[in-house]
Formats: C-alpha cells, sequence, structure tokens
C-alpha cells in the first residue's frame, strides 16, 4: 500500500515548465497557460494566465467542501500559507491564487511551484489542524461537519479530550463489490499495530459519536471508517503530518479498492491464458497419413481400397 502525493503532479508540471521557460526565435513569448485537472474526488483546479500579461497567473479550485472549510479555518490557514497572492476567487471557483511567475527567483522556482500544488492538501488539512489544536488547548465537544464529494460522503471530527481526537468518514461504495473489497482492504487497518491509531470499520451502522447527527447518511453501501488520533499522533508538529494525510484516506481508500480489483482482473485473464495454452497443448493432430520412422525417414500411408474393389 502506498500513501498518496499531497502535491498535485500536472499543475506542479505545468507551473515549473512555464517557469524555466527560455525565450528563443521560435518561441520569442512565453506560452500562454490555460488547462483544467480533475482530482480523484471531483475537486476541480483551473489554471490560466492573461495573454497580454503572460506573466500572471491564476490557479483556482472548486470543491463541494471548500465552503465549509473557509469558514473553519481554512481562509485564515491560506492567508498564511500565501499572504497577498491568496486573492477573491473567480467566477464560478471558491479559492484562488494569483502569482507574478516571472518574480519569482530561479532558486525559489520548485518551493513556490510545490507550496502552489499543495493548495488542495493545506485547505482541506486545515480543519484538521483546527481540531487538534482544540485539543491542545482543552477546547473540547464540538463537532465539525464537512461535506466532501456529495451529501452521502462527508467527514467528521471532534476534539474528545486533550489526548484524543475522533475523525470519521462516510464511504459511498457506488458498487455492491466495493463494499467486499473495502472490508477486506480495512481489516489491514484494525490489526493492533504499535503506535498506530485505532481504526473501526462499519457497514450500514454508524457508530456511536454521530448519534446526535440527524441527516448522517444511510444505505446498504455507506460504510463508516473511525480513525481515533491520541496526542502521540498530533502533539506539536506532528499534527502538521496528519493534517496533510487524514483528509486523502477517502481518495486513497478508492484508489486501492481500483488496485485491488485491477489485479484480480489481471490474475484472472492470466489465468484463463493458461488454460487455453494447456487445452490447446492437448489437441490432437488430425491423421494426415504421413509418419516418422525412428530414423527420422517420412513415409505416407497408402489409402485404404474400399471394401469389395480390387485394385
Amino acid at each position: 500500500m502506498i500513501l498518496l502525493e499531497s502535491v498535485n503532479q500536472a499543475i506542479l508540471e505545468q507551473l515549473l515548465e512555464r517557469m524555466n521557460f527560455t525565450p528563443n526565435e521560435e518561441n520569442p513569448k512565453p506560452p500562454v497557460l490555460e488547462f483544467k485537472v480533475s482530482d480523484f474526488d471531483g475537486a476541480i483546479f483551473h489554471v490560466t494566465s492573461d495573454e497580454k500579461n503572460p506573466s500572471m497567473v491564476n490557479i483556482s479550485l472548486q470543491s463541494n467542501a471548500a465552503k465549509a472549510l473557509l469558514e473553519k479555518g481554512g481562509a485564515d490557514l491560506l492567508k498564511t500559507k500565501y499572504g497577498n497572492n491568496f486573492v477573491a476567487p473567480q467566477g464560478g471557483y471558491d479559492v484562488t491564487l494569483s502569482y507574478n511567475i516571472d518574480a519569482i527567483s530561479a532558486g525559489d522556482r520548485v518551493k513556490a511551484a510545490t507550496e502552489i500544488a499543495k493548495l488542495k492538501t493545506y485547505l482541506y488539512g486545515s480543519v484538521v489542524l483546527r481540531v487538534c489544536e482544540h485539543a491542545e488547548k482543552g477546547q473540547f465537544g464540538q463537532l465539525y461537519d464537512i461535506p466532501l464529494r456529495d451529501t452521502h460522503e462527508r467527514f467528521w471530527l471532534r476534539a474528545d479530550s486533550a489526548d484524543r481526537v475522533t475523525v470519521i468518514f462516510s464511504i459511498n461504495f457506488v458498487d455492491t463489490d466495493d463494499v467486499v473489497f473495502g472490508k477486506v482492504f480495512l481489516q489491514e487497518f484494525k490489526k493492533n499495530v504499535t503506535g498506530a491509531p485505532t481504526v473501526d470499520f462499519t457497514v450500514k451502522n454508524a457508530p456511536l459519536e454521530l448519534k446526535d447527527v440527524k441527516d448522517k447518511p444511510i444505505a446498504d453501501n455507506i460504510g463508516y471508517v473511525t480513525f481515533v488520533l491520541y496526542d502521540r499522533h498530533f502533539k506539536g508538529d506532528k499534527k502538521f503530518t496528519v493534517a496533510e494525510n487524514i483528509p486523502n484516506f477517502r481518495n486513497y481508500l478508492h484508489y486501492h479498492i481500483k488496485c485491488m480489483k485491477s489485479n484480480l482482473h489481471t490474475r484472472m485473464r492470466n489465468r484463463v491464458d493458461l488454460l487455453l495454452q494447456v487445452l490447446n497443448r492437448a489437441k490432437q493432430d488430425l491423421d494426415s497419413g504421413e509418419k516418422k520412422t525412428a530414423k527420422g525417414r517420412t513415409f505416407v500411408k497408402a489409402p485404404t481400397t474400399p471394401a469389395g474393389k480390387l485394385t
């Protein structure tokens, strides 16, 4: 199992290519950026630059979770991370960053492009940081409800005590087979590993922590994954690692379920090919009348004479 990257590679590569552009006779002007990138959970990035002023590049993000996250600490975190580059969002988007690409020095280009490509990670991790800070400050009990992809997929966070934070994901398994794959996959998380968070997984039945939530999704294909984080996971600077990894869990789970299904399909195809080879080797050649002796000589068997006829 692998962890998904917190950096959007498509945006990172395009920005670095634009930053490292060198004018020449064939291309005296820098290219105009205009592309969209869809993330695994439906979030959409839109990167644009003005043809009249190609050095100014805007990076916009649209997401179902953005509005709730901005209200619950996301806006403050993005202002801290991006400063004046965090501007009013463009029409149809929730978050926009604006950068003068050509003003970034050569030594800072990789760092700047990486920070821009982590926009979604910072936004989604902002609520995790806030809840961890509440636990450290002794502020307990407030339940944060964040929509992820639709009304069925959300995640909840709460600081239960100074040394305990609970994070719950609702997972919508569109394919009924995915429920089985999810159970098998999440069994690995439920194993007792020293130092790891406690993990629980249920289908249809919401955990008791959500008993007061009236509109929680309930269906045969809705699963709930509960993480219990302890102070050894989020105390001090450790909470930044938690904030980077926890929001990616939904994508992480679905990504590995698809990998499991792909692996099974590949194994089934290989098994079918092997059985076909066995069947082909078992076929007997039709009797053509041609025989070989022990010395390798070949002779053709004369056709049989029909009964009652003389030759």
